[in-house]
């Protein structure tokens, strides 16, 4: 029962404050679309992007043994297969322009959504900024 406890404690733990989860949400489309030029700028340079789709394919296998006799049967295994894709070049620019276009706005809004979390948990912020060194 401690064991679960404890685990379950870790977990919450892990999720952070609140303070820190609102910072979070607050910063979340910023930073995706932040992630989303790095991809871009990724596949540009490679002048590939990797697809991956999910295959079923038909396995002869030992399905178990009589006797001392292994007796087989076909299996469905269904497994990734990532496979290179071209790029077009012209549509990731286009995507890169807007995304371009549309950080600023993305900016301000992430700084207005953690100012509003530092209005909400303003204990959390004191206790995140240290205090200042005393000179001596």
């Amino acid at each position: 029962m401690r064991r679960l406890l404890l685990i379950s404690l870790l977990g919450l733990a892990a999720c952070g404050t609140p303070y820190e989860r609102c910072n979070r949400d607050a910063a979340n489309l910023y930073s995706k679309a932040m992630q989303e030029r790095t991809e871009i700028a990724k596949d540009l340079a490679r002048g590939f992007t990797y697809s991956t789709d999910w295959e079923t394919r038909m396995r002869w296998d030992v399905c178990g043994s009589h006797h001392g006799y292994l007796h087989y049967c076909w299996r469905r295994d269904t497994e990734p297969v990532t496979r290179r894709v071209p790029v077009n070049p012209e549509e990731l620019h286009r995507r890169d322009a807007e995304l371009e276009a549309q950080l600023p706005q993305l900016r301000r809004d992430a700084a207005a959504g953690q100012a509003e979390c530092r209005r909400r948990y303003p204990a959390e912020v004191e206790a995140a900024v240290p205090p200042p060194a005393s000179a001596g």
